[in-house]
């Protein structure tokens, strides 16, 4: 048997898991806000809210600069001026996802990237969500843009498709 060899896995298992601990720490860190707690943007469980309930489109970002991101964000906003009868009920954040304490939301929603969210909150809890992932797909067609988010929107405001 080479002990060389063995020494050397041995060595390599000790190192992967070293590395797997160090990202559960940060991850855990990330998820808190540094705080040490568990807070949460959305509600566990399948409690309804007690308080009134807000629709909310966000709008998420980082700090980089994206010629596509900037184009559905304008998309996004105009969609207030266009058909402020289909979003009357909506208000519409943006939230840069590289600020402290914003990187929860990645954690908690599963956004990749630039990502429009549509939302039913209570309390500053998030109960009820669902990522327009198509976006991307429609940044270079306004009118299908509109077409696709007036859609959607309908949907979850009726409680189709949603987390």
């Amino acid at each position: 048997m080479n002990y060389k060899k063995t020494a050397g896995y041995l060595i390599l298992l000790l190192a992967l898991a070293g590395l797997v601990n160090a990202g559960l720490d940060i991850y855990g860190d990330i998820a808190t806000g540094g705080r040490g707690d568990r807070g949460t943007v959305t509600a566990s469980g399948s409690g309804y809210p007690e308080g009134p309930l807000e629709l909310v489109i966000y709008f998420f970002e980082g700090n980089a600069p994206c010629s596509v991101c900037e184009r559905i964000r304008g998309m996004t906003y105009e969609l207030f001026e266009s058909d402020p009868e289909d979003l009357s009920l909506f208000s519409i954040r943006d939230v840069n996802v590289e600020e402290k304490g914003n990187e929860r939301y990645v954690l908690e929603l599963d956004l990749f990237s630039t990502s429009v969210v549509l939302a039913e909150e209570s309390g500053g809890r998030i109960f009820r969500w669902k990522n327009l992932a198509g976006v991307w797909d429609l940044a270079g067609d306004s009118e299908a843009f509109r077409d696709y988010m007036l859609r959607e929107i309908e949907a979850f405001r009726s409680g189709g498709e949603n987390r």
